[in-house]
């Protein structure tokens, strides 16, 4: 296996991670819209779906922010190369920092997400039963 190889599973694995990661996110949001009930005529959710809700919401802003983040990062530095007058074939070396806050952001959606859908599946099971 060649390391472009290996890159190229990454890409493909993290961006079907985080198509699904939005695909729960709000097939989540859908499920507990079911359970929404009236109370003096406002709608409202169980309070044990509460959390996982605002997990799920969390996790589909840090997927926002995660490609925020990385679009602006990556934007600013081949601008400021684009100015400093390097060719467009011209290799150079990039700080590995520049990965470290979207990393944490594609970890920390997942997270927030697989929490949530413990905690709805744990609902769903407590209710179904």
């Amino acid at each position: 296996m060649k390391l472009k190889d290996a890159r190229d599973l990454y890409y493909f694995y993290s961006g079907k991670t985080s198509d699904l990661i939005r695909q729960l996110g709000l097939a989540g949001i859908a499920v507990i819209w079911i359970f929404k009930f009236e109370a003096q005529g406002t709608p409202k959710i169980p309070q044990a779906l509460a959390l996982p809700l605002v997990l799920i919401v969390i996790g589909l802003a840090f997927d926002l922010l995660q490609y925020a983040i990385a679009t602006s990062v990556w934007g600013i530095f081949q601008r400021r190369k684009e100015l400093s007058g390097i060719g467009e074939d011209a290799e150079f070396k990039v700080p590995r920092q520049f990965n470290w806050p979207t990393i944490a952001l594609f970890l920390a959606k997942v997270l927030a997400i697989v929490a949530a859908y413990v905690l709805l599946l744990g609902h769903l099971a407590a209710t179904i039963v």
